[in-house]
């Protein structure tokens, strides 16, 4: 199967390939992948320097927001830090499952009923912003943390 797009219309799972096949698509889902593990762990810290009792060695972005939820804390950061997080919970996890017809995502409506094999150009720069915003948040949030340190003498 020839995997250069040609703008033709192509189902969920030939454009699942074409995804697969495509470097700077898998370059910026990489990158936005490792930015979403920076985050996490910045949320993390940020959790044990405002002391929150909670386990978070195995905890998922999903829990962890909760807890931040929970505790009114970076409460401004909130409906970015959920907004980025369902957009990274399609890219890595529910992509496949939304272009196989498994399952709908209203991220993206009714899209994948008229892909283009030349649509992973967008797919690529929804990776690519992702990562710039999950960096974003990550610095804003090392910020907070450097910010308590100082406060706490750390």
């Amino acid at each position: 199967m020839n995997l250069t797009p040609k703008g033709e219309q192509v189902d969920g799972k030939t454009f699942f390939k074409f995804l697969c096949a495509d470097d700077e698509f898998c370059r910026h889902l990489g990158r936005a992948v490792l930015a979403a593990g920076r985050l996490e762990t910045g949320l993390k810290l940020y959790l044990r320097a405002h002391s929150i009792p909670a386990d978070t060695e195995r905890a998922t972005l999903g829990q962890i927001l909760g807890l931040l939820e929970q505790h009114a804390l970076l409460e401004k950061m909130q409906p970015h830090l959920d907004g980025l997080k369902r957009q990274r919970n399609f890219l890595t996890h529910n992509v496949h499952a939304v272009l196989s017809g498994l399952r709908e995502d209203d991220l993206i409506g009714d899209e994948v009923k008229e892909l283009l094999d030349s649509d992973v150009v967008l797919y690529s720069e929804r990776a690519w912003q992702l990562a710039i915003n999950l960096n974003a948040l990550a610095d804003i949030v090392e910020k907070e943390n450097s910010t308590s340190a100082m406060l706490l003498g750390g």
